[in-house]
């Protein structure tokens, strides 16, 4: 009875929803990691307790995010062991074997916070495509010691849970698949905002209905539904395969769905009008009245499913083009050449740089010249009197530094020059002048 909590059309929006939502999720945690992850090909299956399998992702750790505003419930990532450790020794850059990893404080650390962001850009998506404030709140990973351990926690004895099963895939470290085990109600929420009513199969009436299905098979109605024409026929399947084209599923439970509400709505009319029941044209119309319907209905349905489908399909470019902007771009970094400035090494100068270096010539440079140097302790410096020698490294007759703007740029002789003091170059020591500006 499980497929039939939801119609076909709520399991299409169901999967393409949480696609789309966590498509926002594998952009964030693409960022954290620095590559490329991809979360895709969702599938939908609603199942009871003994029904729930999880051997696929055993050993598992699991996620519980609750909501805490715009839709109410919780929902659990199930997710493998050796994924969860990919993912910490990706994000800490600490290499680590399974044997090693365990869920000590930081890794429960590092996997909440990788959780975080992919359920807080989740609930943004969720926002824009809902059109309401969605919050979570943080979320708590615990490790599943089995499998029933796990459903005994998270499943009644004659409750269903949606499972939504995932491709993860991680550049070229990690290849694998997580589920996300969601209640019924939470599931409708999603689509409730989304989809018009009369589409949403409400439960309460299936459990109703399923308790009815003895009976009607062993006493079948005589206003049940009756024999289509071929054209009825015909046209119906030509609806339901236009359906299974586009969305690779069977639309025979809407189908069966809708003509049951049509049957029952004239079976009603029939008890209440005794003539009606009588009348034989009345009834040889029924079979046509119907067939009409339900090919009207599939249209209706059809064309609100194309729209969706047109919507949906938008939003998952939207995704998919803020994906590729997170992706690290490659930039082509050369190193400046710079421009020598010496004109008697063949630099042909532009006018206006010629200009310039007529306004730079004019720059006016202190120069000084250094005999020598040595170092002394503060109390050398402070017992200094007149008369007191200092010893300079340089040794007599030793050449002198030419210091320009602080820079040594030649070396020469101490020479007198009348009544001054002067130096003879002899080494230039900074060929590159530029480097005074």
């Amino acid at each position: 009875m499980g497929s039939n909590c939801f119609s076909a059309l709520e399991i299409d929006a169901v999967g393409e929803i949480l696609n789309i939502s966590l498509g926002a999720s594998a952009t964030a945690v693409s960022t954290m990691l620095n590559t490329r992850v991809d979360i895709t090909t969702p599938v939908v299956n609603v199942v009871r307790k003994d029904e729930f399998k999880m051997d696929r992702v055993e050993p598992a750790i699991g996620v519980e995010i609750t909501y805490i505003s715009g839709l109410e419930g919780s929902n659990v990532m199930l997710l493998k062991r050796h994924d969860v450790r990919v993912i910490v020794e990706m994000l800490m850059g600490i290499p680590m074997t399974d044997e090693e990893f365990e869920l000590n404080e930081m890794n429960i650390s590092a996997v909440c916070e990788v959780m975080n962001q992919m359920m807080g850009a989740s609930s943004t998506a969720l926002s824009e495509f809902l059109g309401k404030v969605v919050n979570i709140s943080t979320p708590i990973s615990f490790e599943v010691e089995n499998e029933k351990a796990f459903i005994d926690k998270y499943f009644s004895d004659d409750d269903y849970r949606v499972v939504v099963k995932f491709a993860l895939k991680i550049a070229d470290q990690l290849e694998s698949e997580f589920f996300n085990v969601m209640p019924i109600s939470l599931a409708k929420s999603l689509v409730k905002g989304f989809l018009p009513d009369d589409v949403i199969v409400d439960p309460a009436n299936v459990n109703e209905e399923t308790k009815d299905v003895p009976n009607e098979e062993a006493a079948p109605s005589s206003g049940g539904k009756q024999t289509l024409s071929q054209e009825e026929i015909e046209s119906l399947l030509n609806a339901e395969g236009s359906t299974q084209a586009m969305f690779e599923q069977p639309a025979e439970p809407q189908q069966d769905q809708m003509s049951a509400g049509m049957n029952q709505q004239m079976n009603a009319q029939m008890n209440q009008d005794p003539q009606m029941n009588l009348n034989p044209q009345t009834m040889a119309q029924q079979p046509m009245m119907s067939g009409m319907a339900d090919a009207s209905m599939m249209q209706m349905q059809m064309q609100m499913m194309q729209q969706m489908m047109q919507q949906m399909q938008q939003m998952q470019q939207q995704q998919e083009e803020k994906q590729k902007a997170a992706e690290p771009k490659l930039i082509n970094v050369q190193p400046m050449v710079r421009q020598d400035l010496n004109q008697d090494r063949g630099v042909v100068l532009q006018e206006e740089q010629e200009e310039n270096m007529e306004l730079i010539m004019g720059v006016p440079l202190e120069i000084s010249v250094e005999i020598g140097r040595t170092k002394k302790l503060v109390k050398d410096i402070l017992d200094f009197t007149k008369g007191s020698l200092v010893v300079l490294d340089k040794l007599a007759g030793e050449q002198v530094d030419l210091f320009v703007n602080g820079q040594c740029i030649a070396k020469g002789d101490v020479v007198v020059v009348e009544d001054n003091f002067g130096i003879r170059i002899t080494e230039i020591t900074k060929i590159n002048l530029a480097t005074l500006e």
